[in-house]
């Protein structure tokens, strides 16, 4: 059996990440376990895939027309359609060419099952929001493959900000050349030493160890997390999150590690023979209490530290209060009911909420922002249909020349299929512009129903997603004052708009680029990644 393989990404990004390749490799694989001889490798990149031709797709079309291929290999359906139509239409003229379209993330078959399985695939390929996900997480499966971890390195190693700069991370973490040599030589030390968390962290300490250019604490909680989440890293070993749905548990990685695999080794025994000799289990630290759920953002007026939840037993039975712990503060261990306390969180961000005039205001104001901003898909939604225009002329040319028996039919059937897979190519590029252009009246639609009645979301959403609403609204917290009284210093970008206009100081200007608003789409995207 013959193939070729088609591979696409829609950003400049993605082709210097490394989704490109994981998309290769994963159709490459798949072609060795279904015994395919692979042809040739049509490789979409970057700005190129957007394009009115769309050279490589149409390159890979040409190809099957004019040579004898058995399968058109693709990562997944959606990386040349996005909705169902454009999907059926490749598909049936690939079928006029005696090539079956195959794709390595959805087995599909013939029978009456599979046509309705590759139906309901066409559609969900459709859902933009999810399908970035998957992207995502096989682009950072990619960096883990290649020993490069993409999230934030561990204390010892230098963040290079990449995401800061609007650029992919494509090398290593580099060392600290400050940190790094301090806490391998005290790991070193643990090899062969009985230890706990507090043990290295006075080991750390006495070497003049700093946990943050703030003065972050050198505690146990510190140091554990050093002997548990990150060791594994410091011997050189990158662990998969995404396993085993998919990849492999781990990876080697590409830094330079502090320790080596026997020392890691070593360390963890050392840690248990001091735990069976009776060190206690520290108590594991819970960072989102759904009991508590202001718990991170109700802070003391006083001190502005963090409250904290705790809950004691009376006669009634179990009551639950937030309290300020900070050694220091006069208010230390002072109750502040949890019922209460919550009711007075609902009624604040009730008075926050927008109104109905600030509401239109900003809907007004981003859509004509965008409309601004947005032309260039009206341009290209233009161009795609002349160039479709232009392509049906040439076919009415080229039938005028057949009526006029100036052409074979060999002529005439090559020339009319050449014309009809450029016309394809650039209707599917042009619903994908339509798609682009209509995503920013969803995105308003959804941020103005989010935001006019905060109370009803707060209760809506999942309790672990509250702190998100939260941050998002108080990105400084709320302040408690010891009659319970909440303010904060500062509101959320959208909130301050309204607290403007209530006070008649509002500037329309200030309603600007409205990439700034969540949630993303992928027009947005393109637009922050290119500018």
């Amino acid at each position: 059996m013959t193939g070729i393989i088609y591979i696409r990404v829609s950003s400049d990004d993605q082709v210097k990440g490394t989704s490109l390749d994981e998309q290769l490799e994963a159709c490459q694989r798949y072609c060795e376990e279904n015994s395919i001889q692979v042809l040739g490798v049509f490789r979409e990149e970057g700005a190129s895939a957007k394009s009115t031709e769309r050279e490589k797709f149409l390159e890979a079309i040409e190809f099957c027309r004019k040579n004898k291929v058995d399968a058109f290999i693709v990562w997944k359906g959606d990386r040349f359609a996005r909705n169902l139509l454009d999907h059926y239409a490749v598909k049936s003229t690939l079928i006029k060419y005696g090539t079956k379209l195959h794709s390595v993330t959805e087995k599909f078959t013939d029978d009456p099952t599979g046509k309705l399985l590759e139906g309901m695939m066409a559609v969900i390929a459709e859902f933009d929001n999810d399908v970035r996900r998957q992207r995502c997480s096989g682009g950072m499966l990619g960096r883990l493959k290649k020993g490069i971890y993409p999230w934030h390195p561990p204390i010892g190693y230098l963040c290079e900000q990449n995401k800061k700069h609007d650029r992919k991370k494509e090398a290593p973490d580099p060392i600290d050349p400050v940190k790094f040599p301090i806490l391998k030589r005290a790991l070193k030390e643990l090899v062969d030493t009985p230890h706990t968390p507090t043990h290295l962290a006075n080991l750390l300490k006495q070497y003049g160890f700093t946990a943050s250019t703030k003065g972050g604490k050198i505690d146990e909680r510190f140091a554990s997390r050093i002997l548990t989440k990150h060791l594994r890293f410091y011997a050189g070993i990158l662990d998969n999150p995404f396993y085993p749905a998919i990849g492999e548990a781990s990876y080697k990685g590409a830094h330079q590690a502090m320790i080596t695999d026997d020392e890691m080794l070593a360390i963890q025994k050392m840690r248990q023979l001091k735990m069976k000799q009776g060190e206690s289990v520290p108590m594991k630290f819970v960072k989102y209490n759904e009991n508590f759920p202001l718990k991170g953002t109700l802070y003391c007026s006083l001190c502005r530290h963090k409250l904290t939840g705790s809950t004691s037993h009376g006669n009634g039975g179990l009551y639950a209060y937030y309290n300020c712990f900070t050694t220091g503060c006069s208010r230390k261990g002072k109750a502040l009911a949890k019922k209460d306390l919550e009711a007075r969180f609902l009624a604040y961000i009730k008075h926050i909420t927008p109104k109905k005039e600030f509401l239109e205001l900003f809907r007004n104001r981003v859509i004509e922002a965008w409309n601004e901003q947005g032309r260039k898909f009206d341009v290209d939604i233009k161009q795609y249909q002349a160039s479709i225009s232009n392509l049906q002329e040439r076919k009415a040319k080229v039938r005028a020349v057949r009526s006029q028996s100036e052409c074979t039919d060999e002529q005439y059937a090559d020339r009319m299929a050449e014309i009809g897979n450029k016309e394809l190519v650039t209707s599917i590029s042009l619903n994908e512009a339509k798609i682009e252009r209509f995503d920013i009246e969803m995105v308003v639609i959804y941020a103005t129903s989010f935001i006019s009645n905060l109370p009803r979301t707060w209760f809506d959403l999942p309790r672990v997603m509250r702190p998100q609403f939260q941050k998002l609204v108080f990105p400084e917290g709320v302040l408690v004052d010891a009659d319970k009284k909440l303010r904060t210093t500062k509101l959320g970008y959208i909130y301050e708009l309204n607290k403007q206009l209530n006070h008649d100081q509002i500037d329309e200007g200030t309603f600007v680029d409205p990439s700034g608003f969540e949630p993303l789409t992928s027009a947005l995207q393109m637009r922050r990644s290119t500018n």
